[in-house]
């Protein structure tokens, strides 16, 4: 998701972002990246971008790429506006419900990977024969 006005800046795109990825507050957000919560508040203010150490930790945790947040943090530098996500946030939040250490038991992420998979089996071959064709 990009900021709606350039006055929004890497502020608004990693509120948006933290948004997208369903963290109720960037407190939790910077928990889960391991990050200090202040931090990301001054992200969000305006007052500090990220160092690339930083972005190659919080990517993953908003679902996004390393790049995506490059953009978005230093347009000045690296020219454009930030692109569109990469990957839907459904994505992410799949990614954190069926990971190793999610609280959802690991019967209920079997059982849900199982279903997924099916779900998924006819797009796969679709996938397929266009990337041979």
């Amino acid at each position: 998701m990009t900021p709606s006005t350039p006055e929004a800046g890497f502020g608004g795109y990693l509120k948006e972002a933290i948004q997208a990825a369903r963290f109720p507050t960037p407190t939790h957000f910077a928990r889960a990246a391991g990050t200090d919560p202040s931090v990301v508040l001054r992200w969000l203010s305006g007052e500090q971008r990220p160092t690339i150490r930083s972005i190659e930790r919080i990517a993953p945790v908003l679902g996004r790429g390393i790049n995506e947040i490059v953009v978005a943090a230093y347009p000045d530098r690296v020219g454009g506006s930030p692109p569109a996500p990469l990957t839907s946030p459904i994505v992410h939040e799949l990614g954190r419900i069926l990971a190793p250490d999610s609280p959802i038991p690991e019967a209920d992420r079997k059982a849900l990977e199982a279903v997924l998979d099916r779900m998924l089996d006819p797009y796969r071959k679709v996938l397929r024969r266009r990337r041979s064709a």
